[in-house]
């Protein structure tokens, strides 16, 4: 296959986010022609990279610039060599320059694979993707996300409680299906992905079921922002970015049936 066909996958991290998407694509896609980098920053910083550049900043010299791996993974390709570029990053409410409105901006701007990309956000990390016990309290499921951040911070009768939680990824690991988790056959990314969807579809619409129609990225966080980041006490709805790429990958219609 050319390079035209290849596909540009950006993480946040360099190894979690690697390793889902090599399950993902061996038990639910199959051959792979993707070249993966990883940005090494929360989204935030992300942000103020292209920022100080007017959005302007090309991503393959960005990337190159951010380590020798992705230097090494993107030798000889240029931004043309790429049909395809998506985005993964964390919500990370809690991180020190966390900031709503650039969320916001960023999902604005990448919203299309072809063009800028696509961005796809995971709340509130990555580690959601594992954070399932079964489908029916999965519907409910949040996580606390602004920990400091929290503009009730201060006013905060169990401030000190809060910050002593164990940290997301320790929660996720342990409040699930450990089987399901492992992600390693079809039918564990088949539950997956139907529960994030139909998760995302009760976000938007109120209708926890299959969605015939993409749900959008930007939206999404604008109900999640409306209806549970604003709360007193913030939180989110645990959702993780790997269902809904794939979602636009195949198309809602052909994704449901392959998840039949």
């Amino acid at each position: 296959m050319s390079d035209k066909c290849k596909t540009l996958f950006v993480f946040e991290g360099p190894d979690t986010e690697k390793k889902i998407v090599s399950k993902m694509e061996r038990n639910f896609i199959g051959d792979s022609f993707s070249v993966k980098c990883a940005y090494c920053g929360d989204i935030y910083q992300f942000y103020n990279n292209l920022k100080a550049e007017d959005f302007a900043t090309d991503i393959l010299s960005l990337l190159k610039e951010r380590n020798s791996k992705n230097r090494a993974a993107l030798a000889g390709y240029d931004a043309d060599s790429f049909a395809y570029t998506y985005f993964f990053f964390d919500y990370d409410g809690h991180a020190t320059k966390a900031d709503d409105d650039q969320i916001a901006e960023l999902l604005d701007f990448f919203n299309n694979e072809t063009e800028n990309g696509k961005m796809f956000i995971s709340y509130p990390m990555v580690e959601a993707i594992k954070h399932f016990k079964d489908k029916e309290s999965f519907r409910e499921l949040t996580a606390k996300c602004k920990r400091r951040n929290c503009p009730n911070f201060q006013s905060c009768s169990i401030q000190e409680k809060y910050i002593d939680e164990p940290h997301y990824k320790n929660i996720a690991a342990t409040d699930c299906d450990r089987e399901i988790a492992k992600l390693d056959t079809i039918d564990k990314w088949k539950m997956i992905i139907n529960v994030h969807l139909c998760k995302g579809n009760y976000i938007i619409n109120g209708d926890f079921s299959l969605p015939d129609k993409l749900l959008e990225q930007s939206v999404l966080f604008a109900c999640q922002r409306a209806t549970y980041i604003s709360q007193h006490c913030p939180v989110v709805a645990v959702l993780s970015a790997f269902p809904f790429f794939l979602q636009e990958y195949y198309g809602a219609s052909a994704l449901n049936e392959k998840l039949k």
